[in-house]
């Protein structure tokens, strides 16, 4: 019999994950964490005969996976480095696409070697492999001509005739550049943005691009960035001067109307063509070594008698930049071997802004009540629904 416990944000679910999968809506989960069975033979649940039958037991997973998994979604699937490897065959042939591997280094002493180690190198680490699906290929669909911005589109008239205004006045983009410094001073790439449709320019870009041009550029009758349809080439002198502003605007008006047009149908179409890649947002500075010691301290999960409850609870900051990274705000993500149930803090430690939805499961099957445990870390402190984060191992958030 399972036990629903709802929270804030989500789920968790003291059952076995084959009986919450079907309760699951089809295409409804967006980032998946699984850290399962590993085949080390340290417990009775982690003990399989053959290679072949973990890989097995597995592929019954990776199948109700593949029901309520978004077209567009990601797998986190943690393991020891060898039973890590066995689980690429049945990834790929359910359609998934190895992206690579993260390295959790808990660095280590000569204390933790053990017996084993004295015939072959400690092993400090455990690795997680990451996985994709993409309801579009990036490369052959329709998607990607309007993946860019709406310029990048060939029935956009602005990027051409900005580009074409720039070439006539015989100035190349690192001299038009030189009107637009960063605010370091240093020359920025912002022309070939407008050309290329990155960015639409405001109409103080106009103003300054057309003043440069007239400045700097060949010297014309119709001003720079005023369009023929709109220029009265009768138009000279002082009245040329005085009329500039005007014809100027009346330009931009009207090729910002056309672009307006285009914008909406691009944010339509980005809509869809964002909802058809599986998200992901690179943290600055982080590749796929990470290193963290051994959780310890208030973090770790302890019994009532003070005893650790998981031998290698993960650490959470690993499932905060899992989930900001692989996910959404409003996403679903799925824990179905939840154990510490590092998924569900993340989430529901996340601001506001950032929140995620989760569906975590752990049937505690070796009675140790990991769940017990994780609702009491999770206690709610007066203020907390303000700064969307709950307070932790009795402490302030």
């Amino acid at each position: 019999m399972s036990t629903i416990h709802h929270l804030r944000r989500g789920e968790i679910h003291h059952a076995r994950a084959e009986q919450v999968y079907p309760t699951l809506d089809k295409g409804s989960v967006s980032l998946a964490i699984i850290d399962g069975p590993y085949n080390m033979r340290k417990a009775e649940w982690d003990k399989f005969p053959s290679w072949e039958a973990f890989q097995d037991y597995y592929r019954a997973h990776i199948a109700a996976l593949d029901r309520v998994m978004a077209p567009s979604a990601t797998v986190y699937l943690w393991g020891s480095d060898e039973s890590e490897g066995y689980l690429r065959l049945p990834m790929r042939e359910a359609g998934w696409t190895y992206r690579g591997r993260i390295i959790w280094d808990k660095g280590g002493s000569k204390e933790d070697i053990g017996k084993d180690g004295m015939r072959r190198w400690a092993d400090w680490t455990e690795v997680c492999g990451m996985y994709v699906r993409n309801e579009w290929e990036i490369d052959t669909c329709a998607g990607q001509q309007i993946a860019e911005a709406a310029g990048s589109d060939d029935r956009n008239p602005v990027t051409e005739f900005f580009a074409e205004e720039r070439q006539a006045s015989g100035m190349s983009r690192k001299e038009l550049a030189q009107h637009f410094p960063s605010a370091t001073g240093k020359i920025t790439g912002c022309v070939a943005n407008w050309e290329l449709g990155y960015n639409f320019p405001t109409w103080e870009v106009w103003q300054t691009a057309a003043a440069a041009m007239r400045a700097e550029g060949i010297p014309r009758h119709r001003p720079y960035l005023v369009h023929p349809t709109i220029w009265n080439s009768d138009e000279d002198g002082e009245q040329y001067l005085r009329a500039s502003y005007d014809h100027l605007r009346a330009s931009y008006d009207h090729l910002r109307a056309e672009y307006d047009h285009l914008r909406a149908e691009y944010d339509h179409l980005r809509a869809e063509y964002e909802a058809a890649r599986y998200p992901f947002t690179h943290p600055m500075g982080v590749g796929n070594v990470w290193r963290h010691g051994q959780v310890s301290g208030m973090e770790r999960l302890r019994s009532e008698a003070g005893d650790a409850l998981h031998p290698c609870q993960k650490p959470l900051a690993f499932y905060e930049r899992m989930i900001r990274a692989s996910s959404r705000p409003g996403d679903l993500v799925l824990e179905p071997f939840g154990g510490t149930l590092r998924a569900a803090v993340a989430i529901e430690r996340l601001p506001s802004e950032e929140a995620r939805r989760y569906v975590c499961i752990e049937p505690d099957e070796d009675g140790r009540d990991y769940i017990a445990a994780v609702l009491k870390s999770l206690r709610f402190e007066p203020g907390d629904e303000k700064n969307g984060q709950p307070s932790l191992f009795g402490g302030a958030a």
